[in-house]
């Protein structure tokens, strides 16, 4: 900055502070808001301080308005969401044997999380990593070796365009997974929120293991 800009900015501080200083000055020149012109934010033209002012108030009120709007989506979206991880739950509790719970898992969450595909891999020592920490994002960014990793055990549909694979805690057997996939690239994202993810998973694999899913002990 010249030594020119640093008066002026220097001047321009000073003005600023004495405005704020006399709330009245105003008040009692009240004409000089008519006269004062400044850039319009969106065209290449003058406006008063007035308008302004009003320009600035209609933005603020647009940009409430949308996030208002975004707030009852999210808020709808997850009530919905509530409603049919509960009725999954029922389903999950009423099933008694591997096929059951299987299909309450598989059917059950491709419904609540309207996604394209949901399956249970096997039990693998490989996906303990998942368990606390699930994999997700969309499949372009996921490490290759994971989803190499992944393609061992289920055919990888080429429209799948996002991922999650969550680790299953079975007890006394290695993880298993599961995989919710969605042709939409932005359905699961690299930082997307894995506390509901968890839940599902531990109550996945409690169902699994109250019906002995895997009886004989795996890796």
């Amino acid at each position: 900055m010249s030594e020119l800009d640093s008066t002026q900015a220097e001047q321009e501080a000073l003005v600023a502070e004495w405005l704020r200083a006399t709330p009245g000055f105003f008040e009692r020149y009240a004409d000089l808001l008519n006269d004062i012109r400044l850039k319009h934010p969106h065209e290449d033209r003058a406006i008063s301080l007035q308008e302004r002012q009003m320009s600035l108030l209609r933005n603020q009120n647009t940009e409430l308005n949308r996030r208002l709007s975004e707030m009852l989506h999210f808020g709808s979206r997850n009530d919905k969401t509530q409603q049919g991880l509960v009725a999954w739950l029922l389903m999950l509790m009423k099933a008694s044997n591997q096929a059951d719970v299987e299909h309450a898992v598989t059917a059950g969450l491709a419904e609540v999380f309207e996604v394209d595909a949901v399956r249970i891999l096997s039990p693998d020592a490989s996906y303990a990593p998942w368990v606390a920490k699930p994999l997700c994002g969309p499949l372009a960014e996921l490490p290759q070796s994971s989803v190499d990793l992944l393609s061992q055990s289920v055919p990888l549909d080429a429209a799948w365009q996002s991922m999650v694979a969550i680790g299953l805690p079975l007890q006394g057997h290695p993880p298993a997974v599961l995989l919710l996939a969605s042709h939409d690239a932005t359905r699961f994202t690299v930082d997307m929120g894995a506390f509901y993810l968890q839940q599902i998973a531990q109550l996945t694999a409690a169902a699994l293991d109250r019906v002995g899913a895997y009886e004989a002990p795996l890796g």
